[in-house]
């Protein structure tokens, strides 16, 4: 499965089998593939600097420098940026080759807060650019390593760390079990809203020793209620002689386009009109196009053909849209010729589109897929209502219950995949991987370390 050339062909997980087949097809998997071996850590040995720039290959060379910087910033920014390096470096350990949608780069930082079109406050998977037919534990594993190094940077002992990666497994597990037992259309509607969490910090807070994320919760939610499209215009731009706001410009990461670049974005973006819902339709027939600035974000994704547009309502209303390169997945770039990354790359758009609205319990009514340049694109709203966790400011305690909350989100998401009873049969009275898996997440945080330290020993 994980060599097919198309990495998101949806008929994968549409296996016509019964829940209780697909459970007992992971169990056979479980004896064939035994969690030990699963859990054994296979040494790797590559220059990374190959990879990374076999990725860069496709992005902006002027920001480069900038994207560099970001990554040099520590081992855990180093591990964001370079999600083609894990993507090699899995296809050398074992693999249960149980397929599902799966995130792609399930870190820890990948989660947030966003809101619903009912306007509530969610917390779940909110990155999908790596998104595939893949392998869960890959998500899980990547999500683990993760937790080890945001870890140590918050100096965190390494006995408590090695508890709580037993810890995040061991809630992976369990959720997979409870999605199991909810009816298809519980698991379909469910969602993790920011009332959820705050009764779980509640729930857990014995008032002598308050939870450091009780506070980072609170900031959430007031900075969350005044991120929207009118305080991105009061941030970032400024009005004009022709009476209409424009983007101030902050080369190279914030920089207006050429003439003949912002006549492709507007060809893009009429072609998403045409796609996106019928009801967005209608409403984006309110405002015309103000201003299009090139907006570089992010980590991985800094360096990317990235844009701000940002329109203007009939009464004046503001609403700021990002058209962010879909890239073919770095786990292509890896295995696949060029002429087989171009193809895949152009429909990269509605693959993240497709896994977005799969693997996140309620998203964006704005988020659409286009292309235009050869190139393929997703648009969504920019920063409305979006928030996210600085894992660095947590306590243990905090820290931990913030990984077990997107360990549990994982496996809610991953349960979204027909194929996912397979998951269920596979981990069923497998307690041993807790520690199994845990023990593989150090062993390849090292090896982060490692390449961390070769790529900041080539910076000039």
């Amino acid at each position: 499965m994980e060599n097919q050339l198309d990495i998101f062909d949806l008929k994968a997980v549409q296996i016509k089998k019964s829940k209780q087949e697909l459970i007992k097809f992971g169990q056979q998997r479980q004896a064939a593939l035994p969690s030990a071996k699963l859990a054994q850590y296979s040494p790797v040995n590559s220059d990374p600097r190959k990879a990374i720039a076999k990725t860069e290959a496709n992005m902006i060379k002027e920001l480069l420098p900038l994207r560099h910087q970001r990554m040099i910033a520590s081992p855990f920014a180093f591990f964001r940026g370079t999600a083609e390096l894990m993507e090699r470096d899995l296809k050398r350990q074992s693999q249960t080759n149980i397929p599902i949608i799966i995130c792609g780069d399930a870190h820890i930082q990948n989660f947030g807060f966003y809101a619903s079109p009912e306007r509530q406050l969610l917390f779940g998977l909110n990155d999908f650019d790596e998104a595939r037919i893949g392998n869960w534990e890959s998500d899980l594993r990547r999500l683990l390593v993760s937790a080890q190094l945001a870890g140590e940077e918050n100096g965190f002992d390494q006995d408590d760390l090695h508890q709580l990666l037993k810890k995040i497994t061991k809630t992976y597990r369990h959720a997979i079990k409870r999605a199991n037992q909810e009816p298809l259309f519980d698991r379909y509607y469910f969602s993790f809203k920011y009332s959820d969490m705050t009764q779980t910090i509640q729930a857990l807070d014995h008032h002598q020793h308050p939870h450091t994320i009780h506070k980072v919760m609170k900031r959430i939610l007031k900075k969350s209620q005044q991120s929207n499209s009118a305080q991105i215009v009061k941030k970032m731009a400024q009005l004009g002689a022709d009476g209409e706001y424009h983007f101030v410009e902050n080369a190279p990461r914030a920089k207006h386009v050429s003439q003949t670049r912002y006549q492709a974005i507007l060809a893009g973006f009429r072609e998403y009109r045409k796609n996106v819902r019928p009801d967005i339709q209608i409403l984006l027939a309110n405002f015309h196009i103000s201003d299009i600035i090139r907006y570089s974000v992010g980590v991985g994704s800094f360096g990317t053909r990235c844009y701000l547009m940002l329109l203007t309502g009939n009464d004046g209303t503001p609403l700021v849209l990002q058209i962010k390169e879909a890239l073919p997945l770095r786990y292509n770039l890896q295995i696949l010729g060029s002429d087989q990354v171009v193809a895949n790359g152009q429909r990269a758009g509605r693959r993240i589109v497709t896994a977005q609205r799969t693997l996140q319990s309620s998203s964006d009514p704005f988020l659409g897929a286009t292309h235009f340049g050869g190139r393929s694109y997703y648009i969504r709203q920019y920063r409305d209502m979006k928030e996210s966790i600085k894992v660095s400011k947590l306590d243990l305690e905090s820290f931990q219950l913030y990984c077990e909350t997107c360990a549990l989100l994982l496996a809610m998401a991953h349960y979204q995949s027909p194929t996912a009873p397979i998951i269920r049969g596979y981990l069923k009275h497998q307690k041993s991987l807790d520690a199994g898996l845990a023990d593989w997440a150090i062993q390849y945080a090292n090896q982060v370390h490692q390449d961390y330290q070769c790529f900041v020993s080539s910076q000039p």
